[in-house]
């Protein structure tokens, strides 16, 4: 394409495939742009002389519709990553709030059981090695695990309850 004819035609259409593009996006820096890209394919492409404002438009909604695609795309990676990270918050502030209740209800337990528990599950003692700690035999041990194991578990249970406006049999009372 001659000079002179891309020069005419970009002062003859610029403005209205300006126009066009800004009542796409209504974004006056993207629709400079997507006008600029336009008569930059016309330059490339444009051989004809005639229906060249039908054109322009056809070729300035292309690339409109690509480049909100790409927005698009982009936004809903950026809402995954979101979703993801607002996931992974609430896991931690669940799992915090787990550990929370455990830690609460162990503290209700006998200084003999939460002793044996605390030295069992969280320093990671062996049973035998309670034992010598706390002056008893393993086998005793096994059975205060035991017992407070499943203490933890109704108590556990019952906080559940209470959280949950209590069991059936209380609803019915």
């Amino acid at each position: 394409m001659e000079k002179d004819l891309l020069e005419q035609v970009y002062m003859e259409y610029m403005k209205p495939v300006y126009l066009y593009l800004f009542s796409l996006c209504h974004s006056h820096e993207t629709a400079e742009d997507l006008t600029q890209e336009t008569f930059l394919r016309a330059l490339c492409s444009l051989e004809q002389t005639e229906r060249i404002l039908p054109w322009l438009l056809r070729v300035a909604k292309n690339l409109y519709i690509d480049v909100w695609r790409r927005e698009r795309a982009s936004r809903i990676q950026q809402e995954r990553e979101l979703t993801d990270e607002e996931e992974e918050i609430l896991e931690q502030l669940i799992k915090k709030e787990q550990n929370r209740r455990l830690y609460g209800t162990i503290l209700c337990l006998s200084d003999r059981e939460r002793e044996a528990v605390v030295l069992y599950y969280f320093a990671g003692f062996s049973q035998e090695e309670i034992g010598r700690q706390m002056e008893i035999g393993h086998g005793n041990v096994r059975v205060i695990l035991h017992r407070a194991k499943r203490k933890l578990k109704e108590m556990l249970k019952e906080s559940d309850g209470k959280r949950h406006g209590g069991s059936d049999t209380k609803r019915r009372v």
